[in-house]
């Protein structure tokens, strides 16, 4: 069996390796093919520059990260496919998955971690930017198309049932442990008490110094030093390092602080047997190289979210370990089967196909003034058939200059008898001369494409194959950019990639996708079609699909280009509806109703608001 093993890129400040390393390992002395994805762009990638409606690279990295999975798997083509849920990097795959452009027969199970949310709304070290928003989306598209989800140890992650899931059948499972990189083995008196984690509330380092201070006074401390190992974190409003030093002034027992940032520095530290690591976190596997390194460890799993009782059990573990020659905490669970969980996850029905019958045709609207060179071009790219399904073609000429353009463009299309024109006598917004295509079309599956664009070869068939593979109302693609003033006009200058159904995101920028998008048409008209509010407006295309989103519309994603784009930076910097940013965003605020998650939304203010003070 074929076995890709996907964890999502390391976080600051999280230890090292792919945490499935050791399930590889045993999957192929079990004698699976195993594919351990690593987070960095692997070595041949061809994906070229990756860009995101969201314009800055970090925040869009979760969804370049998901995109670029796919990419980096088609070849293998795995069997099976183990990913976390935090991060949402098995989106890509499962969305190629429900669109039919890959991966028919892999099954994909979800490894549930915290989920964004969780984190992010908990978390007081996390930067205050989108990723945990885009995070959001992409988690729950991978919730809603997986075909398992397992818990790791039994335990099911706070925030997980905001998240909506299909039908995905629930497993439960530990990983096997790895030997530690090297490890003191004979057994010495406890000298220091390490707590291993940033200086961050988050962390629970409050809740440690808490314990330790209460251990101080009944004398269990002893002259024992508190060591915080760690990324000492300054210059920030609340717990770090300027927080610890002004506790420090009345704490009964010594201290140091080991400002350490590198996974393997801080593993290799805890392995002298006289230090007693201490963790605390929200995922059992986390923590799991710390017990695998230290000979003497202390780990607790917050199961709760206020976590009242912290303090406590810290202190009764912290008690039983500095009262014990040889104190280790178990994780007390029995090892998983893996040979039988990987055939019954192998097994698993294949969750987000429709598997309906194709509509009987395809209608292709081009919005098309006044550029009948580039019209050309953009009707060379449309096939009549596909299949046995007709195409075709509805030119919504928006009042050209010239008095014969009918002749012109019929001429330039060769005569092809699939053209229908229609012609507009004054000029008219865009949303409206959308939407008299839409109602003109003849068929169920509707595609829309400006006429300096172009399809990719393919790119109709698979545009339309989605609609009907997912059971999607809209269906957008990444763009191939090409620059308008290229001296080669097929010169790739990157790919622009979009989350499809962008949730909460979608209140922030413009996740969904571009107007070239394709369309159940008795459900886009519906919802009303293109938003018109009888004017044009600035980003068409994040109104409405900001409109399908509010209506709970099914929005789909490819991940494989379906359209070229003609990038003209020049004339959008002269387009005064492309300057108002603030406008734009009202009219998305009005279209989205309550569709956003609003703790995410109250958390994200939050953050930004601390920056401001």
């Amino acid at each position: 069996m074929r076995i890709a093993l996907v964890d999502r890129p390391p976080e600051e400040n999280r230890l090292p390796g792919n945490r499935f390393a050791p399930l590889g390992k045993l999957l192929q002395e079990l004698g699976h093919e195993v594919v351990l994805r690593e987070s960095q762009r692997a070595a041949g990638d061809r994906s070229g520059l990756i860009l995101t409606a969201h314009n800055r690279a970090i925040s869009g990295q979760p969804l370049i990260e998901a995109h670029r999975a796919a990419h980096q798997l088609v070849e293998f083509n795995p069997d099976l496919v183990i990913c976390p849920l935090r991060g949402g990097i098995g989106q890509g795959i499962l969305m190629a998955r429900a669109c039919g452009e890959a991966f028919a027969d892999t099954r994909v199970a979800i490894w549930c971690d915290t989920p964004s949310q969780t984190q992010f709304s908990r978390t007081d070290g996390l930067p205050s930017g989108l990723g945990a928003i885009i995070s959001d989306a992409l988690e729950r598209q991978a919730m809603a198309f997986a075909d398992a989800l397992i818990m790791p140890g039994g335990r099911r992650p706070d925030g997980l049932d905001r998240l909506k899931t299909g039908a995905a059948t629930i497993f439960e499972a530990i990983l096997p442990s790895a030997p530690p990189v090297s490890r003191a083995t004979p057994p010495r008196e406890i000298e220091e008490v390490v707590f291993v984690g940033p200086i961050a509330r988050s962390a629970g380092i409050a809740e440690f110094v808490e314990a330790a201070q209460r251990l101080s006074r009944d004398g269990t401390l002893g002259d024992r030093t508190v060591v915080f190992l760690g990324l000492a974190r300054s210059g920030v409003q609340g717990v770090g390092a300027e927080w610890l030093g002004l506790s420090a002034a009345s704490w009964p027992f010594s201290f140091k602080v080991v400002d350490e940032t590198e996974p393997d520095s801080i593993l290799h530290y805890i392995t002298d047997a006289s230090r007693l690591a201490v963790a605390i976190g929200d995922d059992a596997e986390e923590l799991e190289p710390i017990s695998r390194h230290a000979p003497n460890h202390c780990l607790i799993v917050r199961s709760t979210r206020r976590n009242e009782l912290l303090v406590d059990r810290l202190e009764a573990d912290l008690r039983t370990a500095l009262n014990s020659s040889a104190f280790e905490r178990q994780a007390g669970h029995a090892p998983t089967d893996w040979d039988d969980l990987i055939h019954r996850l192998a097994a698993q029905p294949i969750q987000g196909f429709s598997r309906k019958p194709a509509s009987s045709g395809i209608s292709v609207c081009i919005v098309h003034h006044d550029r009948l060179a580039l019209l050309a071009t953009a009707i060379a790219s449309i096939p009549d058939f596909v299949g046995e399904r007709p195409v075709e073609i509805i030119v919504l000429d928006n009042a050209s200059g010239s008095a014969f353009v009918e002749e012109e463009i019929h001429y330039r299309a060769g005569n092809r008898r699939n053209v229908r024109i229609i012609r507009s006598a004054m000029p008219l917004p865009q949303p409206t001369i959308l939407n008299r295509g839409l109602a003109q079309a003849r068929f169920d599956t509707v595609l829309f494409l400006d006429d300096d664009n172009s399809y990719l070869d393919g790119g109709v068939a698979r545009l339309a194959a989605a609609i009907d593979a997912g059971d999607f109302d809209v269906v957008v693609t990444p763009l191939e950019l090409f620059d308008a003033d290229a001296q080669s006009p097929s010169a790739s200058v990157g790919r622009l990639i979009f989350l499809g159904a962008a949730h909460t995101a979608g209140l922030f920028f413009n996740g969904f996708g571009d107007t070239s998008i394709a369309v159940r048409r008795d459900a886009f008209i519906k919802l009303g079609g293109f938003h018109d509010p009888g004017y044009d407006y600035p980003c068409l295309d994040w109104i409405t699909l900001a409109k399908a989103q509010a209506a709970e519309l099914r929005i789909g994603t490819l991940q494989w280009p379906a359209v070229r784009y003609r990038r003209d930076t020049a004339r959008a910097d002269l387009a005064a509806n492309k300057l108002d940013q603030e406008g734009v965003r009202t009219l998305v605020f009005e279209a989205y109703g309550d569709a956003f998650d609003a703790h995410l939304v109250a958390r994200y203010a939050q953050k930004l608001q601390l920056e401001e003070l």
